[in-house]
């Protein structure tokens, strides 16, 4: 969703998907099935949008602690088209999903970004309302961990400027198996 860069991230996943395609790889190995699981991207038009549209740009250099950056963010509002849109695809969301950052700068060769930004797990609900609200907050949550001021000093360390960095979203259903009421996911990790 958007006309802005889908990240770094996003990059690769599109990337990963390509060359399981290409190479008829999904079902190569006996009992594993590999694929990148259902995604939606939205790219850094709607970070941009939604930053400008609720006055937010003062944060990048303001003195503010995590929970405060949370706060605004959350208590903000996303472009109405992103809203209408989300809700088109969550009717067909089967599974929990992954909000998960895609900023420009991650999966770079040369500094990694991994675990910087938040991923947020959000449940499968017959509530689809509630679903979009939560799915709507995880979004800016992961939004608000650009300015946190671990991201900040990361930035600082690998000597990139926060008010050039621009946040993708990938919302990603997740993989793994119900068991009885409960859903596992299959694995999950961080990779530096």
């Amino acid at each position: 969703l958007g006309n802005g860069s889908i990240g770094g991230k996003a990059r690769g996943l599109a990337f990963m998907n390509h060359i399981l395609q290409q190479y008829s790889l999904y079902n190569e190995w006996e009992n594993v099935r590999v694929m990148v699981p259902r995604t939606l991207v939205i790219t850094t038009e709607y970070f941009d949008r939604f930053i400008i549209e609720n006055g937010l740009q003062y944060v990048v250099n303001a003195d503010l602690s995590d929970a405060e950056i949370l706060s605004e963010f959350v208590a903000s509002s996303l472009p109405q088209e992103l809203m209408e849109s989300l809700r088109v695809f969550i009717r067909h969301v089967k599974k929990p999903l992954a909000v998960r950052s895609s900023s420009k700068l991650e999966d770079s060769y040369y500094q990694p970004f991994a675990g910087i930004y938040s991923t947020y797990m959000i449940p499968r609900l017959k509530d689809k309302d509630e679903m979009l609200r939560l799915l709507s907050d995880a979004i800016k949550s992961v939004y608000a961990s650009v300015f946190y001021s671990d991201s900040k000093a990361y930035m600082t360390a690998t000597r990139n400027i926060i008010d050039q960095e621009k946040m993708a979203i990938i919302i990603q259903e997740v993989v793994g198996t119900d068991y009885g009421e409960v859903y596992y996911p299959s694995f999950s990790g961080v990779g530096r």
